[in-house]
């Protein structure tokens, strides 16, 4: 009797954390596009969503909790990690793009003072994305043709997707989302 209520209990768990990713959809333009967005919210109130536009670009859009009024700051952005994969940092830039390992970043990147920067990390994978005040969205598919960091796939295989992240007072934290249940939710949005 005990296995089979603990059964029920472990059913109920994990449907339930399943339940967690959902389908949402947004119109992307002025043509009334509709675009399909896997979404999960953790407890905290944090958000992560994956769509793919018209385009054909995937999206990674990683929002602060909408339990307080806080604010990214504006050159320092997230740094996301699946499971044990190389961390990815989000950078500031001109155009939202994934940047391989082989490419040069030194041209976009902007400091606190508006000047050029010269330095990258090789300890981190790189994003360029774009920030509003309470979210950050970056590429994590630009097409065949474009370089890639593995991201989908991590996500659809993975168990869990950490983000650092420092606000606009310097104060930093972090939060994580549980990726189970999101293989079926990120397949749905962006494959169909």
């Amino acid at each position: 009797m005990n296995n089979i209520i603990a059964f029920f209990m472990i059913a109920l768990f994990s449907s339930s954390v399943s339940a967690q990713w959902k389908i949402e959809t947004f119109s992307q333009d002025a043509n009334q596009n509709e675009v399909k967005s896997a979404t999960v919210r953790n407890e905290e109130g944090f958000e992560l969503a994956i769509f793919k536009t018209a385009e054909g670009i995937v999206w990674l859009d990683f929002s602060l909790s909408d339990n307080n009024f806080d604010e990214l700051s504006q050159n320092e952005l997230p740094i996301f990690q699946i499971d044990d994969k190389k961390p990815v940092k989000m950078i500031r830039g001109f155009t939202a793009t994934i940047v391989p390992a082989d490419e040069g970043i030194e041209a976009i990147v902007v400091n606190d003072n508006q000047s050029i920067s010269t330095h990258k990390d090789f300890s981190f994978n790189h994003i360029i994305a774009e920030r509003l005040p309470e979210r950050v969205i970056c590429p994590i598919w630009q097409g065949e043709s474009r370089p890639h960091l593995g991201t989908i796939d991590a996500l659809l295989n993975g168990k869990e997707v950490e983000f650092k992240y420092t606000l606009l007072n310097d104060t930093k934290g972090q939060t994580s989302f549980n990726l189970e249940g999101a293989k079926e939710a990120i397949s749905d949005a962006i494959f169909n």
